[in-house]
């Protein structure tokens, strides 16, 4: 996730930064060829009524596939949001619903769900958990999950048997600890639903086709009257009609560990702070700060 911060000029231009280059080249040939001497310019001009309306059509298109696209990215942050505030009501459950002279019991269930958190973001990006996991769980558990397509459920699973196993917990108490472990897989379904769910068609190719088809059309209708002054124009248009369509690019995606990604490293590692102090040992553990404006 990009920090809020001051946007710089280099930074701005890059976002977008080959169809802009291709667009800005595109509009001088365009802008010399109007100047070339026997070449009709009426094969290099295009109606402005047309380019006008077809400009507005795109841009009423693009503000509702963002919006969509947004509505897409807010949903898996405000899941991991109910992520952390479950993982927490979890780690005071072990505590004070567990016998107090079970400190080992709390403390292995416990770390266990910080191992959980980890492997469901590792999943979520679908990257390899195993390396995170090593220092968190038993070599021969870590065995077995290789062999499972899901590895965070299988964890959390393999945590409601060692729970239930218990012989000091009563039916109110299992039921309490079921409640928030059924949140937590609930919330974890949601993201695997965004994760799994391909944007719709008719929002992924539709606006980039219909942009750059505008893009390319753009400086033969404003050649006639910008004249010498159209790459400027025509590129400076474009350009805000590329920076919208990048954008809902950008956040069609919440989980494929990109800078406009939801910051679930960040996360993560604020969910294992808390649930260590929760145990109150000493750890080394800190936030995790932006990396060259971005939060990971």
């Amino acid at each position: 996730m990009i920090v809020p911060g001051r946007a710089r000029l280099g930074q701005v231009v890059f976002y977008v930064g080959r169809p802009l280059a291709l667009l800005f080249f595109w509009d001088v040939l365009v802008t010399i060829a109007y100047f070339i001497k026997g070449i009709d310019n009426r094969y290099i001009s295009f109606p402005h009524l047309p380019l006008s309306l077809l400009g507005s059509a795109i841009a009423i298109y693009l503000a509702f596939r963002n919006t969509a696209a947004y509505a897409r990215w807010w949903e898996a942050r405000t899941l991991w949001g109910a992520m952390i505030n479950y993982s927490r009501s979890f780690g005071r459950e072990m505590q004070t619903l567990l016998p107090f002279e079970a400190t080992a019991l709390q403390r292995l269930l416990i770390l266990r769900h910080v191992a959980y958190v980890h492997a469901l973001r590792l999943h979520l990006r679908r990257q390899t958990p195993w390396d995170e996991l090593a220092p968190r769980l038993p070599q021969d558990e870590i065995a077995r999950l290789q062999q499972v397509a899901n590895v965070p459920n299988t964890i959390l699973n393999e945590t409601a048997r060692i729970i239930a196993r218990e012989a000091s917990l009563d039916s109110i108490r299992l039921t309490t600890i079921e409640q928030t472990m059924r949140e937590l897989l609930n919330a974890q379904g949601g993201m695997e639903r965004i994760r799994n769910t391909p944007f719709p068609q008719q929002y992924a190719t539709y606006p980039a086709l219909f942009t750059h088809v505008f893009c390319i059309l753009l400086p033969l209708g404003l050649v006639e009257s910008l004249r010498i002054f159209t790459p400027l124009g025509s590129t400076g248009v474009g350009f805000l009609f590329l920076a919208l369509l990048q954008i809902g690019n950008d956040m069609e995606h919440p989980f494929s560990n990109t800078a406009n990604d939801v910051p679930l490293t960040a996360i993560t590692r604020t969910i294992e702070i808390d649930l260590r102090d929760s145990l109150g040992e000493a750890h080394e553990l800190k936030p995790v700060q932006p990396e060259k404006g971005v939060l990971w």
